[in-house]
């Protein structure tokens, strides 16, 4: 029974990264619009003709409503997603789950730290209920909670599309800098930062090493994308929260308030 009960969770914990990266993503998405337009709108300069300048109005309505809404979803499971990395963190290291979380995780820290991440400024966030500084820590205590598990580790080092080690210099930077996390937080994230680069470093020697991999050897994999359990997960997901939390999670609460599986 209590092997079934870990693997619900874990695919519910699939679920819910596939829930996190959806809603931060449409999240982001929206404010980043509404930044482009309110610029466009403010700009004295511009030859808007009526009916352009209407457009845009009712375009960034729609993208304040956007926001709201995702901002307001991305909030609460990103909150949800640091409490579970916190009491249960080895079912995010499981093999199936890690190289997702690893990917979410990267994204929206790019996003919040990156280049672009002057393109998420906006009038009045507070209206999108949108605190970049509170959803950066959050988000860098979900880093923290893993920081020890190798496989975490090693996933966050070889997801290609936004690893750099110059996201976590800055996501150091910042985070002291507006007193978002304490010294002892900081120096946790800089040997995190430093395990994730070393990884990466003997990863590659071992790719040289080994040469490249004869084509007959690669196979063909499919992702699948979000849309596929959008519907399912916004029907079933407060329902799973429930079930799991109040009657499986509480039920293997030890004395001293940790939560254990076997």
């Amino acid at each position: 029974m209590l092997r079934e009960n870990v693997d619900f969770f874990v695919q519910f914990i699939a679920l819910l990264l596939g829930d996190v990266t959806y809603v931060l993503h449409n999240s982001l998405s929206a404010l980043a619009d509404i930044h482009k337009l309110q610029l466009e709108l403010e700009n004295e300069s511009s030859e808007l003709t009526a009916q352009e300048r209407a457009d845009k109005e009712k375009a960034l309505v729609k993208a304040e409503r956007d926001a709201i809404s995702y901002m307001s979803l991305g909030n609460e499971t990103v909150a949800m997603l640091k409490l579970f990395t916190s009491a249960i963190p080895d079912a995010f290291v499981k093999p199936e789950i890690v190289n997702t979380l690893a990917g979410m995780l990267n994204f929206n820290l790019e996003a919040l730290v990156g280049p672009k991440c002057n393109n998420l400024r906006v009038r009045n966030p507070e209206k999108y209920k949108f605190n970049p500084k509170a959803l950066l820590s959050e988000i860098t205590d979900v880093y923290l909670n893993l920081r020890t598990f190798e496989p975490f580790v090693k996933a966050i080092a070889l997801e290609g599309r936004s690893y750099r080690p110059e996201l976590f210099t800055k996501l150091q930077s910042v985070l002291e800098k507006s007193n978002l996390k304490g010294t002892p937080d900081i120096a946790l994230l800089a040997k995190l930062a430093a395990n994730i680069e070393e990884t990466k470093r003997r990863e590659e020697e071992g790719e040289v090493e080994l040469g490249e991999i004869p084509d007959d050897f690669l196979g063909t994999f499919c992702v699948p994308t979000y849309a596929c359990i959008h519907t399912y997960i916004h029907t079933h997901i407060l329902e799973y929260i429930h079930t799991y939390i109040h009657i499986h999670i509480h039920s293997h609460i030890s004395p001293n308030g940790s939560v254990t599986f076997s």
